[in-house]
């Protein structure tokens, strides 16, 4: 039975995921040596974890030259892995997955720098297997919180500037044109507001009722009504000239739509197809534009 090659998918595998980045910028990683110093010395100094201030009684030491120098060293080694050794091609192949077997190996030189430091400088440590073991534990327990912070700020800067950067390329773009049929009515009301959409032709009458203006317009085979809060002179603006005109001052009619034009005692007026409860009377204003248009009957 031949054996089966899992080392091409595996690679094709870590191919696919993302590579850590958040470190590529020097600022970043100066602000990480930086904020990861800063943050163990005064988390040592101030709260004394795991009771070190008793560990040192009776040396020539104070204890804040000693977090000094802890701190220092923690620094060294930062500095050796983020600058002289990020340079290695394969560290700048890791993924955001991968990343943390790098931090790992961060903590151990920490804590093997330390223990070399702390053997040096003190009477009563010696280095032993056991001394690298505990102060590889202390190291784990402090430093990861402040390296983990960092990433955090560094990856939340960093999607801000993706967001602003979007929102100001989505605000340099070009107003997209929406294409709209042109031969329909869109009416709206006195805030601007849609209200009605309907092809010319189905639109026969508009009559003005104090602040309303009532729609007649074909729905199917029957008459709609819609009472709209506008004014006729705004309602007028929105539709083609020729087609639509004003009969009087309270009534504007579709041409098209027109059945009968006749004189009676009172005056000229319009019949509309299909409304034949409604007699459009015709003011002496409008008239000649619609005895161009017509030839009333004697």
């Amino acid at each position: 039975m031949k054996s089966m090659h899992t080392l091409p998918l595996i690679s094709k595998y870590a191919a696919e995921q993302p590579r850590f980045t958040l470190l590529d910028s020097v600022a970043n990683r100066i602000s990480l040596i930086a904020f990861c110093s800063v943050f163990s010395f005064l988390f040592m100094y101030i709260f004394l974890p795991f009771n070190i201030n008793i560990w040192y009684e009776g040396q020539h030491l104070a204890l804040m030259p000693l977090f000094l120098i802890f701190t220092l060293c923690g620094v060294a080694v930062l500095s050796i892995t983020q600058f002289l050794l990020a340079n290695l091609k394969w560290r700048r192949k890791l993924t955001n997955a991968t990343y943390g077997c790098w931090f790992l190996g961060e903590i151990i030189l920490v804590a093997l720098m330390v223990t070399i430091v702390n053997v040096s400088i003190t009477d009563t440590f010696f280095f032993t297997w056991s001394e690298f073991i505990n102060t590889l534990r202390y190291t784990a327990l402090i430093l990861p919180l402040p390296y983990c912070i960092a990433l955090l700020w560094f990856f939340t800067r960093e999607k801000i500037a993706q967001l602003k950067s979007l929102e100001l390329a989505r605000e340099q773009q070009p107003e997209p044109i929406v294409k709209t049929d042109d031969t329909c009515l869109l009416l709206r009301d006195e805030h601007d507001k849609p209200v009605l959409t309907l092809h010319p032709n189905k639109l026969l009458l508009m009559k003005a009722e104090d602040n309303y203006v009532q729609v007649f317009y074909l729905s199917g085979n029957t008459i709609a009504k819609e009472l709209i809060r506008t004014s006729m002179k705004k309602m007028e603006a929105c539709l083609p000239a020729g087609t639509f005109v004003r009969a009087h001052r309270s009534y504007m009619i579709n041409l098209t739509k027109v059945v009968l034009f006749k004189k009676n005692a009172k005056g000229y007026y319009l019949q509309l197809e299909g409304i034949d409860d409604i007699t459009v009377p015709v003011s002496a204003t409008c008239l000649p534009t619609l005895q161009d248009r017509f030839a009333p009957v004697a």
